[in-house]
């Protein structure tokens, strides 16, 4: 059958209100064709009289209108003649009062009753009454009439006021009932919705997810974790195409001791790693997790397998590890023979005062180097700085520094300048503070033109500690000064100048600084120079030695 066929039929099936139409009427004209076969066979002259047959075709020509019409395209109105037309053939056939057929009119009243209007209920009952007394008036009356007549108007009253009444709570039920429909539908659109945008960020990120019934039965699998491991989405039990190992290029793991398998048991694990040899022939390094979810009244327990791929950060610290390696022994060396050269230097007893000073000198910064590579290419769990609180003299620290880089300030032609003479104490770890100072002192050098000044102050005021160190060097831009402290970040001054570094000296130097419940300040402005302000808490009395 062709498309456009089975469409007309469906086109010329009848809709709800045309069925209704006719079940109604049918129920009626069936009643009335076998009341008439029974009047015919228990007395057949009644079945002559012109009142009762022109009452059943009545009835039957009003079935016949009501199988024809196209109830689709009429009006409402027009609906409401068939039980009126009904009403007037029931009182023919009941004409007469012999035959007692007024109970016939229950159905035209109900089917008033049921679908239209309390007026159109009234008018029905109205032409019933009109009827009958017609009929008692036209008939042989007698006693028992008049309470025909008050008995079926108060019966068909009571049917039709029941059934209305009925009717209207049913319609009212059915509204209920589509609205609650609706707003149930609207809400299954709103959480399918939702799963599907769930679903969808789940399958965006690089995260393989799993989740398992607590009967081990799969619920749902993210492409992520498919992917990883060449899974068949449409049988995801079935062997996958990538092979787990507990370590790269060692024995495959046994089916039952596999993540999935493990998680399906209901199993439990935390950051347990295993090695995947995928479809493509490369090794990951993955990090495996199970916990149970608590499901709640809603939803029984399951279980979240998660699986994080490694494999660039256990790359990254292989090459951190070659590295360290590598600088360990090409600086470690060099340093190991400046530290005993000068060491050899100091041991020479005819070495001039002058000498002497540069010998220590230089072992003390080879030692301070030697210090910071060792922390340098300390396992990266390791705190980077933890100061060893003591008493320190923060001056002589700064002389120290200022010695050291005497050499390098020369050089460019820069002066230093020390202000001020008062000793001062703080607590911290002597150490790192002269890391501090150093970074410091050397910004100021490396960003200050030929013949320009570096000058550092060490005071005490109140009961902190400032040290400043002011350069009339290039500067650092507004935009720029805010992020000083970031890794990596270089001024664009610095950049513009060709000023080598490595923008991580600051963001070290404020740590240090934190770390002594201090403060690190730095004020600017391009081709007028920067200054940088150093806040520690001064030592109390009872803790200088």
């Amino acid at each position: 059958m062709t498309v456009s066929g089975t469409r007309a039929r469906m086109d010329r099936s009848p809709d709800a209100r045309t069925r209704s139409i006719w079940l109604t009427q049918l129920a009626l004209a069936v009643t009335v064709v076998v009341i008439s076969l029974v009047v015919q066979a228990l007395t057949p002259g009644r079945i002559t009289s012109w009142t009762f047959a022109t009452g059943v075709v009545l009835i039957l020509a009003v079935t016949m209108a009501a199988l024809a019409a196209p109830w689709s395209r009429l009006p409402r109105s027009i609906v409401g003649v068939l039980p009126f037309l009904d009403i007037l053939g029931i009182g023919l056939m009941s004409a007469g009062g012999e035959l007692r057929l007024g109970f016939l009119w229950v159905f035209p009243v109900i089917w008033l009753a049921t679908h239209f209007p309390l007026a159109a209920l009234i008018s029905a009952l109205a032409l019933v009454v009109g009827i009958m007394l017609a009929d008692a008036t036209l008939g042989v009356g007698g006693d028992t009439v008049a309470l025909r007549i008050v008995v079926i108007t108060l019966c068909l009253t009571f049917i039709g006021v029941t059934g209305h009444a009925t009717s209207g709570q049913t319609r009212a039920f059915k509204r209920l009932l589509r609205a609650q429909t609706s707003r149930i539908q609207a809400t299954l659109e709103r959480v399918s919705e939702q799963e599907r945008n769930v679903s969808l960020m789940i399958n965006a990120i690089d995260v393989g997810i799993v989740r398992l019934s607590a009967d081990g039965e799969l619920i749902a699998m993210n492409d992520t974790y498919a992917r990883m491991h060449g899974i068949d989405r449409r049988n995801p039990w079935h062997p996958a195409r990538a092979v787990e190992y507990g370590e790269r290029g060692g024995a495959p793991l046994p089916e039952q001791e596999r993540p999935l398998l493990r998680a399906a048991r209901g199993e439990t694990f935390d950051d347990e790693r295993v090695w995947l040899f995928d479809a493509r022939g490369e090794w990951r390094a993955l990090s495996v997790s199970a916990r149970v979810l608590d499901g709640g009244e809603a939803e029984p327990p399951s279980v979240l397998l998660v699986v994080h791929d490694v494999t660039a950060l256990i790359e990254s610290e292989h090459a951190r590890q070659r590295i360290a390696s590598v600088v360990s022994h090409e600086l470690r060396n060099p340093l190991t023979a400046v530290i005993g050269h000068a060491d050899l230097g100091l041991d020479d007893m005819d070495l001039p005062g002058s000498a002497r000073r540069k010998f220590e000198t230089i072992r003390r910064a080879g030692e301070r180097m030697e210090r910071l590579l060792s922390e340098v290419l300390q396992p990266p769990a390791q705190p980077a700085i933890e100061p060893e609180i003591g008493s320190v003299e923060l001056r002589s620290i700064v002389e120290g520094s200022l010695e050291s880089f005497q050499p390098a300030a020369a050089a460019r032609g820069l002066r230093l300048e020390l202000d001020g003479d008062e000793r001062v104490h703080v607590v911290g770890d002597g150490f790192r503070l002269r890391q501090v100072i150093d970074n410091l002192i050397s910004n100021a050098i490396k960003y200050t033109p030929r013949d320009g000044t570096v000058r550092i102050s060490c005071r005490r005021r109140d009961e902190e500690t400032i040290v400043a160190v002011h350069d009339t060097g290039i500067g650092i831009g507004a935009d720029d000064l805010g992020r000083v402290f970031e890794p990596y970040f270089r001024a664009e001054t610095a950049r513009e100048h060709a000023v080598p570094g490595t923008g991580l000296g600051m963001g070290i130097a404020r740590a240090i600084v934190t770390a002594h419940a201090g403060a690190l300040e730095v004020e600017s402005e391009p081709g007028l120079g920067t200054t940088v302000t150093v806040r520690l808490p001064t030592a109390p009395a009872e803790a200088v030695r």
